[in-house]
């Protein structure tokens, strides 16, 4: 709950992130749908340009004439005469073609000859033979002799439909299927208001035929195309699909639809064992395996003039020929994801092929959205959940770990299960929600720089707090449990001060004795906790980590003693009296961190250890001593000279703490300490020799506080260094 409530925002924010995703991806619509479908247009196209198969094709049954450039040039411009498309179709029969398809629509009547001369000479004038010219008329008759050319073989021409209503012309195939009366609104099948079609005569000759119809996305690049449509209540299929059946011979044709609430939706297309899954408006994703050329062309003007087209041309054997056009001039030429140039005719050969080879069309599934709302739930809340917590670098490795899993699944499913899901609004969930923690971490990244270096500037040296902003990280805000050393200092004798100095004087005075105090554990590395009144608490070791910060204390309570004996000289010579400063250290373990609320900055720390530190710089009274040391202090001394003072042990307190005074190198090695030391041991196991040499302690050094404090001690009887305070 407590990591819940501090990134509330964070988690909300994505959240509502995940939401939205998930709103865009079940419900958008309009621009927003727009949008998306463009954008899962760009991922499907970047998809199979990537997974495409450059191995090259097994020789498959489809074969493409081409009417293409050279053809034009070497036949004539288009179109060509009935009796040009005749000899074509002479030729492919010859080479062995099966079946036949037109990718062109024959919906004019080619003028006869015959007529055209009677017109002629009619007009000039000159008619002299109109009767023997009528008698040609029929042997002239070029669309004849072409639709007597098509009923002996198995053809299947191409029409047109068309969305809009308007005039209908030329002939339609026979249908596949008629629609039931109670289905014709309910069936998601599109239905087309008109047509144009090929010639009646020509029709009847070939008796099969199949819609040209493509469907291009919004963006004019063909990725999906019917394979039915419907007109007047009736089915239609398209050319590839009309050949597929009278390559193989098919006679059943049947039309799979599931009930989705009113509409009748279509899920698949049967031609016998042959099923073919579609979307629900009969539409399929067209197979693109590479550039154009993946399907064999034979140019049509190759095929025509061959004296062998069965020798010349082997591929057409046995084979389903389209007939159409890659020549540019003729604008048969549509945009594809493989190819911004791509024969339109290599299109419907690409659907043939795959229907004849039984391979899976690629598709996408009834469940995509369901999918793709699960993923986006998923990702989404895992990451809004988990991302608060993880620094740049995880969540970096964390985006790129959930980028690599939307799109390596979609890859995944795509090379080896032909089903296409578009990873766009999972991977814009992803992004996003990222993209949002990493900026709000820069922001409270640097929000927390500014309240480090806010909250520390005043209490610490400024190359600490550099270093504090530039790693945050080592600041534990939270609280943390950590060894420190604690240094207390106080005024003795202060309030005679301020009953004697005018409020001017003791706000002036007291500034600068706090200014010099502060300044003195800043210089050592230390951190001002808190100024009460006259006393100033440092804390070393925390925020930042200082291995010797025990010495750092002591070194600090060193030039606190003498900036105080400098105050005091100084304070004496304007006429004031002024207390010396008394200091208690000591090292342990206590709690450190922001005490101070959500609202409030108050870097502290609690434990019996700061509170022990706190009683030492008290008993300097009792003792006479400035500065007090506790034993686990000065056992992290090695630079420092120290003299036992006791062990102590505190008001309330049932265990003794060992106790020193700093000294100073020349005082260390002096024959004083060096009697003084002899004195305490002797009196630290209770020796009677002890008082012999303490009382010629005090004879030769009267003044000092410790021996002073000894010798009072052993008058009273007690023969040791432990002393029990019964004050504070």
């Amino acid at each position: 709950m407590q990591y819940l409530s501090k990134n509330r925002y964070r988690i909300v924010l994505g959240i509502g992130i995940t939401l939205l995703a998930l709103w865009m991806q079940l419900f958008g619509a309009g621009p927003v749908r727009t949008v998306i479908d463009r954008l899962d247009a760009m991922a499907y196209d970047l998809r199979l340009n990537l997974t495409l198969d450059t191995t090259p094709l097994a020789r498959a049954p489809v074969v493409i004439v081409d009417i293409d450039a050279a053809s034009l040039r070497s036949e004539g411009r288009w179109p060509w005469s009935r009796a040009t498309m005749g000899e074509l179709v002479v030729a492919m029969e010859r080479a062995g073609a099966l079946t036949i398809g037109f990718d062109v629509v024959f919906a004019e009547a080619e003028r006869n000859v015959a007529e055209e001369l009677i017109d002629a000479a009619a007009a000039s004038g000159q008619l002299a033979h109109r009767e023997y010219l009528q008698t040609l008329i029929p042997t002239m008759d070029r669309d004849q002799d072409f639709a007597s050319l098509l009923e002996h073989q198995d053809t299947v021409l191409g029409f047109l439909f068309h969305a809009r209503a308007g005039a209908v012309s030329g002939e339609l195939p026979s249908p596949w299927l008629f629609i039931p009366e109670g289905q014709r609104d309910s069936l998601t099948v599109p239905t087309m208001k008109s047509y144009t079609g090929n010639l009646r005569i020509l029709q009847k000759a070939a008796r099969h035929g199949g819609f040209l119809n493509t469907t291009k996305d919004s963006d004019g690049v063909l990725r999906s195309t019917p394979l039915i449509l419907a007109h007047n209540g009736v089915i239609y299929p398209s050319l590839s699909l009309a050949m597929a059946r009278r390559f193989t011979n098919s006679l059943r044709f049947q039309l799979a639809t599931a009930k989705a609430g009113r509409s009748d939706r279509v899920t698949a297309l049967l031609l016998d064992r042959i099923q073919i899954p579609t979307d629900k408006y009969g539409r399929v994703l067209i197979p693109y395996s590479g550039k154009r050329g993946r399907v064999t062309y034979i140019s049509a003007t190759e095929l025509l003039q061959s004296s062998n087209p069965a020798k010349d041309f082997p591929d057409l054997n046995n084979a389903a020929v389209l007939v159409g056009t890659s020549a540019l001039g003729l604008s048969d030429v549509v945009s594809t994801p493989v190819d911004p140039a791509f024969p339109g005719v290599e299109v419907h050969a690409t659907v043939l092929q795959t229907i004849l080879s039984g391979a899976q069309f690629p598709r996408v599934p009834d469940w995509a959205n369901a999918a793709n709302a699960l993923a986006i739930a998923v990702s989404g809340l895992l990451l809004s959940l988990l991302c608060p917590v993880f620094g740049a670098l995880t969540i970096t490795l964390s985006a790129v770990f959930f980028v690599g899993v939307v799109i390596g699944g979609d890859i995944w499913l795509w090379r080896n299960t032909q089903l296409s899901l578009s990873p766009i609004m999972p991977l814009f969930t992803v992004i996003t929600i990222i993209s949002l923690n990493v900026i709000m971490g820069y922001f409270t990244e640097a929000k927390q720089k500014r309240q480090v270096r806010k909250a520390f500037s005043a209490f610490m040296a400024p190359a600490l707090v550099d270093q504090l902003v530039a790693n945050p990280e080592t600041l534990s805000l939270t609280g943390e449990s950590r060894e420190m050393t604690f240094l207390f200092s106080d005024i003795a004798g202060f309030t005679t001060f301020t009953e004697s100095a005018s409020p001017e004087l003791l706000v002036s005075t007291l500034n600068e004795y706090l200014d010099a105090m502060c300044r003195a554990v800043i210089e050592q590395g230390g951190t001002i906790d808190k100024i009460v009144g006259d006393a100033v608490i440092g804390i070393f070791n925390a925020p930042i980590d200082q291995s010797d910060h025990a010495q750092r204390a002591v070194a600090c309570a060193l030039e606190m003693s003498r900036i105080s004996n400098e105050f005091i000289a100084k304070m004496n010579v304007r006429g004031f009296e002024f207390g010396f400063t008394r200091i208690g250290i000591n090292t342990g373990r206590a709690i450190v961190g922001n005490f101070g609320g959500s609202e409030r900055f108050d870097y502290t720390a609690h434990g019996d250890a700061i509170n022990t530190a706190a009683r030492l710089e008290s008993v300097n009274r009792h003792l006479g001593t400035q500065i007090c040391i506790a034993g686990t202090t000065v056992a992290h001394c090695p630079n420092h000279f120290f003299r036992p003072i006791g062990a102590l042990v505190l008001k309330g307190k049932s265990e003794a703490i060992d106790a020193f005074e700093p000294i100073t190198p020349e005082e260390a090695d002096s024959a004083m300490n060096k009697s003084y030391l002899d004195a305490f041991a002797c009196l630290a196991r209770g020796e009677a020799k002890a008082v012999k040499l303490f009382k010629e302690l005090l004879a030769n050094y009267p003044e000092d506080a410790l021996v002073t404090l000894h010798c009072d001690r052993i008058k009273a009887g007690n023969m040791s260094t432990t002393i029990v305070l019964k004050e504070k």
